[in-house]
């Protein structure tokens, strides 16, 4: 007993050191710029107030945002391990299924609305992030400042090129970097800290109350919108925990990144009490406080750490993004599991191709830090109020706390979230719209897949027939020859199972060859909105007539889709001894406008084209190519 949980101990703790390398990056690399962005701020008072109440700020707004709201609340919505939005969302459609359908719309809209406002963040912070890396690096080597572009975008393919080797092989290059980083940047904090200690009065929110009272609202949402930066990465922190735990996230905050932030900040504070520099200064007060024999190698990991706080959005896009093929919100993507121990560490490539071309365009079209930082922040604020509706939601509807318990959480929570929105709200004309007409074509293009699978439902389901009725027709048909090899029918289409829709492939089949394979095992994958579904209630089989059998396989929506469990239940009926006998056959729709009706014009090329992402069934299961033929029928949109 002692040696197990030794054991776990130990586990917990390199994956708490892991998640510094990929969950923190993001949050540990805003001293660079938070305070500097916040002293900047119009009409802040050139007087120490001004220094006190930006670090008060920070202070509490990492307390209350990332400490509490997410660590203490959010993250208790974990669904089986699983983070992100959609693991409120997927938990809010299971249990209420029974609810009013306006209801689960509205849960359905909160997912896509999450998922598009973290593509923006994702194509932005990379591109940001990276940029400002080399303009930094063009500090410690002037050669290179007319370079910096070029630089940006080699760093960044690199660091997209590398997402194919997996969230573990990079946490394990980037920890050490990360954990040099923290202690660093926390040992210059500490050493200011100590020359001008009067900093730590900022640890009352008097400090914050009092410059918040003397500024108008124009000047209080601009001050909020720099504090932001300060918790940029608090909503990566939830979407990547299921690439590490709840535990391990939560130990590498409390123990370790939370105390090394706070004291780099108070340093930054303490620096400027010292030299009086209040506000105006274009000087970065984190620069300042590095000595000039260690600026080079501090330099150089300022560099490297601002590259792997990329890596936290990254990881946490491909968490949600699979969620989100697996409820049917986005097509059918290749799905890559890094990891042989952690369920939740994968790579898509398609979505890495996205985000590594869309950031490369924003260097080249922005060309400076200073530009693309205008289009950073609104995507973030968007989102943590997106994620507190949602648990709001969770905690009343689902987890029936009291009445008191979810006002005082939504008292709390709602206002922090709904300040920081409407600071960034008053931005957009300066260059956030970017980020919400990202967001927004990202939404479209969830909206119009889901519509048009819906479509095509409709269209499928007038020429498909019950499996009851299909056997019925076998049944009364003497020109079929009874083929004595086992085939497999895919349903191609997300039909509820519970229909008992023939596949469309079967129905082909029978019409071309006039053959009837035995036996012939319809197979139906369903994603349930839970994680994970336990072995002895995976498949569920309905036998007919004829040797014909239907089977609902589930998987949770954190699970990979697998052929094996059929494979698995096959041999145990009897109906193969290997699976080199089975012939597979697949449906796959052809989309074609029509001339007239179909979908809205505006919806046409755009779901065609994502009909075209979506992989074969096929090729997601890793089926032997000579054993499989693809049946098709065109649809007219």
């Amino acid at each position: 007993m002692h040696h197990e949980t030794s054991r776990r101990d130990s586990n917990i703790f390199l994956l708490a050191v892991g998640s510094l390398g990929v969950v923190f990056g993001d949050i540990g690399t805003s001293p660079m710029y938070a305070i500097q962005e916040s002293m900047l701020t119009p009409g802040l008072p050139a007087a120490a107030e001004s220094v006190l109440g930006i670090v008060s700020f920070i202070f509490w707004s990492l307390l209350a945002i990332v400490s509490l709201k997410y660590l203490h609340f959010v993250t208790v919505a974990d669904n089986d391990g699983e983070g992100g939005i959609f693991a409120i969302v997927a938990t809010l459609k299971d249990r209420l299924r029974g609810a009013s359908r306006s209801l689960l719309v509205f849960a359905s809209g909160l997912g896509m609305v999450s998922i598009g406002l973290m593509f923006s963040d994702t194509l932005i912070t990379p591109a940001l992030s990276v940029m400002a890396a080399t303009e930094g690096l063009a500090l410690v080597f002037p050669t290179l400042r007319e370079w910096t572009v070029w630089l940006a975008v080699i760093v960044l393919l690199a660091l997209f090129y590398a997402q194919h080797f997996g969230t573990a092989f990079l946490a394990r290059l980037f920890a050490p970097i990360m954990l040099c980083w923290f202690l660093a940047i926390a040992a210059l904090g500490a050493i200011q800290v100590w020359q001008a200690p009067q900093v730590l009065a900022a640890l009352s929110p008097a400090h914050a109350a009092q410059l918040f009272s003397v500024l108008t609202w124009p000047q209080r949402l601009g001050l909020l919108g720099s504090i932001l930066l300060a918790v940029t990465g608090a909503e990566a922190i939830y979407a990547d925990m299921g690439h590490f735990g709840r535990r391990p996230i939560a130990w590498a905050w409390h123990s370790f990144a939370v105390w090394a932030l706070l004291l780099n900040y108070f340093g930054q504070g303490a620096w400027l009490l010292r030299t009086q520099t209040y506000t105006g200064s274009e000087t970065s007060p984190f620069f300042a406080l590095i000595p000039a024999a260690v600026l080079l190698p501090m330099g150089i990991l300022a560099v490297l750490a601002s590259i792997i706080a990329s890596q936290a959005v990254i990881s946490g896009m491909f968490s949600l993004a699979s969620q989100a093929i697996k409820l049917n919100y986005l097509p059918r993507l290749k799905v890559f599991q890094t990891s042989a121990d952690e369920r939740g560490q994968i790579y898509l490539p398609r979505i890495n191709l996205l985000l590594a071309v869309g950031s490369v365009l924003l260097v080249l079209g922005f060309g400076s830090s200073g530009a693309l930082a205008s289009a950073y922040g609104f995507a973030i604020a968007a989102t943590m109020t997106v994620t507190t509706v949602a648990f709001t939601l969770l905690a009343h509807l689902v987890w029936r706390w009291s009445r008191l318990k979810v006002v005082v959480f939504a008292a709390f929570a709602l206002p922090l979230d709904c300040l920081f929105l409407a600071a960034t709200i008053t931005k957009l004309p300066d260059g956030h719209y970017l980020t919400l007409l990202i967001a927004l074509g990202a939404i479209g293009l969830l909206w119009i897949w889901r519509v048009g699978n819906r479509y095509l439902m409709g269209q499928a389901q007038r020429l498909d027939m019950p499996v009851a009725l299909f056997a019925d027709m076998v049944a009364e048909r003497t020109d079929l020859h009874h083929q004595a090899r086992p085939a497999v029918f895919f349903q191609h289409l997300p039909f509820p199972a519970d229909l008992g829709i023939t596949p469309n492939a079967l129905l082909r089949q029978v019409q071309l060859t006039s053959l009837l394979y035995q036996p012939t095992v319809i197979v139906d994958f369903s994603t349930r909105n839970v994680p994970r579904i336990g072995d002895d209630s995976r498949i569920r089989m309905r036998a007919f007539s004829h040797g014909i059998y239907a089977l609902e396989v589930s998987f949770g929506f954190a699970e990979p889709v697998s052929i094996d469990p059929v494979l698995t239940f096959g041999q145990m009926q009897g109906w193969w001894h290997s699976p080199a006998e089975i012939v597979y056959y697949l449906g796959r729709e052809e989309i074609r406008f029509a001339a007239s009706g179909g979908l809205p014009r505006f919806m046409k090329w755009p779901f065609r084209w994502l009909h075209r992402q979506d992989e074969s069934l096929g090729r997601t299961l890793n089926l032997p190519p000579i054993q499989q033929a693809e049946l098709g029928i065109t649809v007219e949109i």
